[in-house]
C-alpha cells in the first residue's frame, strides 16, 4: 500500500509509512472528468505516455483542502539506471516532498500524511527498465512489495480499463496491508483522454478498508501525461477520527 505516492501518483504512490504507526495500535486493539460514452474520443498510447512520465520525472504543486489544509510540493526526478537493494536491474527516481500545512492542522495530516517525507528525507521509486511498471525496492525486511504488475497498453480509448498491480505492505517484517491499483480511461476533449488510477488498501488481517485514493491525469494528444488532481479518502482506521475526504488540486503551467 502506498498512500500519496509514486504509482498512484505513480507509484507513496497516504504513503503507508504515513499511517502504520496508528494502524498498528488499531490492529492490536482489533485482535483482542468526462463522458466515456463520447464517440469522438481519440485513441492514444498510454504505455508511451507513462514511459515519458517515469523517465522524464515530474513535479506538482498542489492546494490541499478538506480534512487537511495546506500546500504540497512533490517531485520525482528523471530516472537513472541502477539496481534494487537486492541487485535486480531497475531505473530509479528520487522523490522529494515539502509540505506547508495550516497552523491548526490535525496530527494525522502533519505527522502521517503531509510530513515532508518524514522531515526532508529523499526516497527512491523503482521501476522495471523495460516495462516501466513499479517494482519492489528489494529491502530486507521488505516495505511495500509490488505483485502482478501489468504494463499499460499501447492503445487506449474512452472505456479502456484494467488492473495495474497489487501490493503488500510490511511493518517490521509483518504484512500489515494489501492493496490493488486499477486504471480506467474516460473521454475528455476531442483530442485528449482522462486517465484515472485508483488505489484501495485494506488491512492484511480482516480485510478492512484503510483508504481509497484516486488520481486524475490528462492523457494528451502527444502521448504525455498531465497530473491534474488527487482525492484521498482515509477511513477511521487511519485517521482515528472517522472517515475523511482530502483533495489535492495541482497548479497547471
Amino acid at each position: 500500500m502506498i498512500l500519496n505516492g509514486a504509482t498512484s501518483q505513480p507509484p507513496k504512490t497516504i504513503n503507508l509509512k504515513l499511517g502504520l504507526a496508528l494502524l498498528s495500535t488499531v490492529m492490536l486493539a482489533a485482535c483482542g472528468g468526462g463522458d466515456s460514452s463520447s464517440s469522438s474520443s481519440p485513441t492514444l498510447n498510454l504505455n508511451s505516455a507513462w514511459e515519458k512520465h517515469v523517465v522524464g520525472g515530474s513535479s506538482v504543486t498542489g492546494a490541499i483542502s478538506g480534512y487537511c489544509q495546506g500546500t504540497r510540493v512533490w517531485t520525482l526526478t528523471s530516472t537513472y539506471s541502477g539496481t534494487t537493494l537486492d541487485g535486480k536491474p531497475a531505473i530509479i527516481s528520487n522523490e522529494y516532498e515539502t509540505d506547508f500545512m495550516a497552523a491548526d492542522s490535525n496530527k494525522f495530516c502533519t505527522t502521517y500524511l503531509y510530513n515532508s517525507n518524514d522531515g526532508g528525507k529523499v526516497y527512491q521509486s523503482y521501476y522495471d527498465p523495460k516495462t516501466y511498471v513499479p517494482i519492489s525496492s528489494g529491502s530486507n525486511p521488505p516495505t511495500t512489495v509490488y505483485l502482478n504488475q501489468v504494463p499499460f497498453p499501447n492503445s487506449v480509448s474512452a472505456g479502456s480499463s484494467g488492473i495495474w498491480h497489487n501490493t503488500v505492505t510490511y511493518e517490521n517484517g509483518v504484512p500489515a496491508a494489501s492493496g490493488v491499483q486499477t486504471w480506467s480511461v474516460t473521454a475528455d476533449t476531442p483530442t485528449t483522454l482522462m486517465l484515472i488510477t485508483n488505489d484501495k488498501a485494506y488491512t492484511y488481517v480482516g480485510n478492512q478498508l484503510l483508504y481509497n485514493q484516486t488520481n486524475y491525469y490528462r492523457l494528451n494528444a502527444d502521448n504525455t501525461l498531465t497530473n491534474l488532481r488527487k482525492n484521498i479518502q482515509p477511513t477511521a482506521l487511519l485517521t482515528g477520527n472517522g472517515d475523511q475526504n482530502i483533495d489535492e488540486v495541482y497548479q497547471q503551467p
